[in-house]
């Protein structure tokens, strides 16, 4: 048979003994004796193996599938039970192989209703029993497997259903808002989380079941998880109450018991009893019962956000009003600046003329009045500005950094660590360019525009000279902003360049030195460090221009006003009209310089304000990317240890090559798989997309028969213990590495570093498993940092562990240490390892080349095949 060629095992008289090669057994739905629908993979078959055949049942039935080019010789079910009855062993070792595949399928055992004889007897008759025994089994796996996916439908359905109900109650809600939304059953935590949710604007869901909170240091971490929002500890100090801090999540301080403490109008708190369904506002008497800490709630970004103004408005929510009054405030503030023009034309008019001391101390009074309301109508909206700008930015800038932890891993493969840092910095820049003082200048600059109704109410025709300057204004700024856009987006550019290329650099130190590289590194550096300084001058040079215009068009207005009015006073006279008198061009004079002062402030804000759009433009793939967590998605449950990768086709660019081709393999709870295969076969990216880092072309990928693309993936990950072939260690104790903020004891965490191989090193260490690792682990040999982050995958010991290369750095007494917990830990393991001596043990060793799958077997068959797996064991050897 050549590779990929099927073999139905529809005919129960007939045996298939493998002589050479590999097949992998499915089972799939006959109409007839034609196989039809999808294949669901059952093991795999090596050389000196045998393969029986049975009747469908059911319409369900058996097929074999060529992984390689495979010689099979058939043999008669009669003449092969004659064997095994004359005392064959290696007959009965061929049936006893095909039944234990079977058993490893968790195939149930066969009910024994009384005790056995001493002497069995097989027959062809019982051989079929046994074979429609399991396709019965399997039928009721499929119907397991498709109730379960129901029930998926179901909890989206019901999760679905909860978004609409809430959406729902917010719009029901507009005008007549209820005081507070809560969880009507559930834990008290539950229901004191789901005030506060409420009161911060976040929908609260329970816990997912497979979450384990005997490793959970407080349960509200998982009701966070399930939420999607991320909390902040804070201490409760002095009169907190007498102050607005946000909703806030605290405990009593007798009985630890959670409690609601939700603000109100008049800077107070009101405490919500989860338990009791009381609101009582707290004093000082009740504060005192409360323990001082507490945590802070904070609101994650819409999934969806298209431009930057939704950001500004995400910040700004639960702050409307104040926007309201800001803008109120200004309107008002320029109405009284109005009436300075007003003023000063009844001052030279009427006032001076008629020598009217009594009008000129009315007018006095009514320009200090003015001066004293202008000054208190901008303290106060300095005030609001500010409040608003610190609750933006509180809100905003933690919902960056969440948004920018629930990108799929895929994402940063795009960017550098330095060049990432420069697009996440860029929202808080935005949030600087729209500040409070930008704001109010911005706003005071719009509303001096209104001084045009006075220019027009006292001469029409030098208003339209007034205009006529104000588009000269409005020309240049959009022109030099256009070029200023240009430079800008460009310098954006070549800086996160530049920080990504210095965080590189600072990396490599070492490594520059020891290929004397460092002259070449100075060289790349300093070649974009020019390209910067150039731009910076660039933009410098266009943002002089525009400051010089706008201090140069007052003055030059001015003048064209003056020179406008004569002419017009003078065309009037010979036309025996008085035309503009003293005090009325003063006045419109006044009101002329308010209106370009206003106009100049514009072009200055706005060119700042046009900022904003390379800095979008470099943050829009933090807040546009795709998230990995889905509320939609299933949980889990607690995963027992099964894995399927079925028939799965990756590549990493969608017309790039192909990385996996067709890739099948299986793990059933507690098996030890092994990975093997050439430098750049695809091992690691089988691993990636085991974790879920990478999503398949095609086929699937199963945990405990649930498909990975409909399960929450950050539940699924929070069970595995995984050790990366580019695995990190944190800065900090030994014992926080081993933990990773998980509840586990001092005893456990020695546990952990015992069966890494790693306690022996820590008692050498004056601090033993408190000493502190430095940035990077400098501190730590090669091999310390590989068991310190085996340490890490088995502290929780999971029911699976996934390693890549996670031994390679160890001497062969460690690794035998590594190996031995391993086996104790009682978890699937799938192993990446490209020493072969340490998968020795392995139940089955797939062998990936170019791909591929190509042999599939345990150590000893794979070598005595002589395939790929024995010339890399050769290599090796040699």
């Amino acid at each position: 048979m050549q590779g990929n060629q099927p073999l139905l095992l529809n005919e129960p008289q007939t045996i298939w003994i493998v002589n050479s090669g590999s097949l992998a057994v499915f089972t799939t739905v006959f109409e007839g004796q034609e196989p039809k629908g999808n294949r669901r993979y059952l093991f795999g078959v090596n050389a000196g193996e045998a393969l029986f055949g049975s009747t469908p049942k059911d319409g369900r039935g058996i097929l074999a599938i060529a992984l390689e080019e495979t010689e099979l010789s058939a043999l008669n079910i009669e003449d092969f039970i004659t064997q095994i009855r004359t005392g064959d062993r290696s007959s009965f070792a061929l049936l006893s192989g095909w039944v234990n595949h079977w058993e490893k399928l968790a195939i149930p055992d066969l009910p024994l209703n009384s005790k056995l004889p001493k002497n069995l007897e097989i027959s062809s008759s019982k051989l079929a029993e046994f074979h429609h025994f399991l396709f019965y089994h399997l039928h009721l796996e499929e119907i397991k497997k498709k109730e379960e996916k129901f029930r998926q439908f179901q909890e989206r359905e019901h999760l679905n259903k909860n978004v609409t109900e809430t959406a729902f109650k917010q719009l029901t809600g507009v005008l007549h808002p209820p005081e507070t939304e809560v969880f009507l059953e559930g834990t008290p935590l539950l229901i004191a989380s789901g005030a506060v949710g409420r009161a911060t604007g976040i929908i609260i869901n329970p816990p997912a079941e497979s979450e384990d909170f005997s490793r959970l240091k407080n349960p509200l971490e998982a009701i966070a998880r399930a939420s999607q929002f991320r909390t902040r500890r804070v201490l409760l100090t002095g009169n907190w109450w007498k102050q607005e801090h946000g909703p806030l999540l605290a405990y009593i301080h007798t009985n630890k018991r959670p409690v609601a403490l939700l603000p109100e109008k008049g800077n107070h708190y009101v405490l919500f009893d989860p338990v009791e369904r009381t609101r009582t506002r707290v004093t000082k008497a009740v504060a005192q019962t409360l323990s001082p800490e507490s945590f802070m709630f904070y609101r994650p970004l819409p999934p969806v956000i298209h431009h930057a103004a939704e950001l500004f408005q995400f910040g700004i929510k639960g702050y409307e009003k104040n926007i309201i009054e800001i803008v109120v405030l200004g309107i008002i503030a320029t109405l009284l600046g109005m009436a300075i023009p007003q003023a000063t034309a009844i001052l030279v008019n009427d006032a001076i003329p008629d020598s009217d001391r009594l009008l000129l101390w009315q007018i006095g009074l009514v320009l200090v009045a003015v001066t004293i309301g202008k000054s208190a109508f901008g303290m106060a909206q300095a005030i609001l500005s500010l409040r608003v700008e610190n609750a933006a930015d509180s809100a905003l800038q933690p919902a960056v950094w969440d948004r920018m932890l629930k990108l799929k891993p895929a994402f940063f493969r795009c960017y550098s660590s330095g060049d990432l840092l420069t697009r996440l910095m860029a929202v808080s820049q935005i949030r600087q360019l729209i500040s409070g003082a930008t704001q109010r200048t911005l706003l005071n600059a719009v509303f001096s525009l209104l001084n045009l109704g006075l220019m027009l109410f006292y001469s029409w025709k030098l208003a339209l000279v007034g205009v006529g300057l104000t588009g000269i204004a409005v020309i240049v700024t959009g022109l030099s902003s256009m070029l200023l856009i240009r430079q800008e987006r460009q310098q954006e550019t070549v800086e996160g360049e530049i920080n990504g290329l210095t965080v590189e650099l600072i990396n490599g130190v070492s490594k520059l030195r020891v290929a004397t590289a460092e002259e070449r590194a100075f060289a790349a550096w300093a070649k974009k460090y020019s390209q910067r300084i150039k731009l910076k001058a660039n933009i410098q040079g266009i943002n002089d221009s525009i400051s010089v215009f706008n201090e140069v068009l007052p003055l030059l207005s001015s003048i064209l006003i003056f020179w406008f009015a004569i002419v017009f006073i003078e065309a009037a006279k010979t036309q025996g009209n008085t035309g503009l008198n003293m005090g009325t061009f003063i006045a419109f004079n006044s009101a002329f310089g308010t209106f370009i002062s206003g106009v100049t402030d514009l072009s200055n804000t706005l060119t700042d304000i046009l900022g904003i759009v390379p800095l979008w433009e470099r943050a829009k793939p933090i807040v546009q990317g795709t998230i990995e967590s889905d509320p939609t998605k299933a949980d889990p449950g607690r995963l027992r240890g099964k894995i399927v990768m079925d028939r799965v086709i990756f590549r990493y660019q969608e017309n790039g090559a192909l990385i996996l081709n067709d890739i099948t393999i299986h793990a059933e709870p507690g098996e030890f798989i092994a990975i093997v295969g050439p430098s750049g076969s695809g091992k690691s990216t089988l691993f990636r997309l085991l974790l879920g880092f990478e999503t398949p072309e095609s086929g699937n990928i199963y945990y405990d028969d649930k498909d990975l693309a409909g399960l929450d993936i950050q539940a699924v990950r929070r069970q595995l213990g995984a050790v990366l072939q580019n695995g990190r260690i944190n800065a900090g104790p030994v014992f926080d590495n081993i933990t990773c903020g998980a509840l586990v004891t001092l005893e456990e965490a020695w546990e952990a570093a015992q069966m890494a191989g790693l306690a022996a090193d820590l008692e050498q260490m004056p601090m033993g498993i408190h000493t502190v690792v430095s940035e990077g682990g400098t501190n730590l040999s090669g091999g310390q940092k590989q068991r310190l982050l085996i340490a890490r995958a088995m502290v929780l010991k999971p029911k699976i562990v996934l390693m890549d290369e996670a031994t390679s750095a160890l001497d062969n007494r460690t690794q035998a240490i590594v190996s031995e917990s391993l086996e104790r830990l009682n978890a699937t393991r799938i192993v990446i390892a490209h020493r072969l001596s340490t998968i020795r043990n392995a139940d089955r060793i797939y062998v990936i080349e170019s791909g591929r799958l190509v042999e599939i077997g345990s150590f000893d068959q794979l070598l005595q095949r002589g395939g790929l797996f024995s010339r890399l064991v050769a290599r090796q050897l040699q």
